[in-house]
């Protein structure tokens, strides 16, 4: 007998706690196939504690934007971690007031990447703008206070790139782990595709918008003048979804 199946038949205490551990999963896994959606259309953002565990589900017409920092793991190798710590939490701080400034809510995080849903009739419009202040952020606050810190030590600049991505559209919200171990998990093209921008390297500009959101765009944050604020980019595969795109490089103090 392998070593692997002499671990599952033992009959040691251990040994059963572990099988039965390993058994539960079927049921498990069967009564999440089975159990039917409680689903209800949401006017509202939920909170974890709207969503029922077991069956609970909200659909909801929301803007995703996603504001991720780049390089994150060049700067934990070049400089100390107590510093890394801080420019994340300074870019982190940055994105969660920009969102909610313009009356996004703040439901995800993933490292150094933020997420940030906007609903109502004006969401497209709040989310580029929550986008375009945090460019500012970055560039006129941020940075020039990394800059001026690490030169009292001599060290090595650094400075923060990011990209904001924003998609809108129907977006399933249920809740993903167990009792007192979960959070909201987000099911639809929107908030995957908004992700995926966020991710987009080497592109010029710091926000990554669809068409969808960019075509009910005010002319104010389609144009600064006579000057078109954002590029347009060929059709392009973005993970399984092909997604007209435009890029933009303008900022705005908040």
């Amino acid at each position: 007998m392998s070593e692997a199946a002499d671990r599952v038949t033992t009959t040691s205490d251990q040994g059963r706690s572990m099988t039965q551990f390993g058994d539960a999963f079927d049921g498990k896994m069967n009564e999440i196939l089975a159990t039917p959606w409680n689903s209800e259309n949401a006017r509202v953002v939920p909170k974890t504690e709207d969503v029922a565990q077991r069956d609970g589900a909200k659909l909801i017409e929301a803007t995703f934007m996603y504001a991720d920092m780049a390089d994150s793991t060049l700067l934990v190798k070049r400089y100390k971690k107590e510093f890394a710590a801080r420019v994340v939490r300074m870019y982190m701080r940055a994105s969660v007031d920009c969102i909610r400034n313009r009356g996004g809510h703040i439901r995800s995080f993933d490292g150094d990447r933020v997420m940030g849903v906007f609903i109502g009739d004006r969401r497209r419009n709040d989310a580029v703008e929550a986008a375009l202040n945090l460019s500012w952020v970055v560039d006129q606050v941020i940075n020039p206070k990394l800059k001026a810190w690490l030169a009292r030590s001599n060290s090595a600049t650094w400075s923060v790139a990011h990209r904001s991505g924003i998609d809108d559209g129907e977006t399933l919200i249920v809740r993903g782990g167990a009792r007192n171990n979960s959070d909201l998990v987000s099911i639809g093209n929107a908030p995957n595709i908004a992700a995926k921008l966020s991710g987009i390297r080497g592109e010029s500009g710091s926000i990554t918008i669809t068409s969808r959101v960019y075509d009910v765009l005010s002319e104010g944050n389609k144009m600064s003048g006579d000057t078109a604020m954002w590029k347009k980019r060929d059709e392009a595969a973005v993970g399984p979804h092909a997604v007209s795109t435009y890029s933009c490089g303008w900022m705005r103090k908040p």
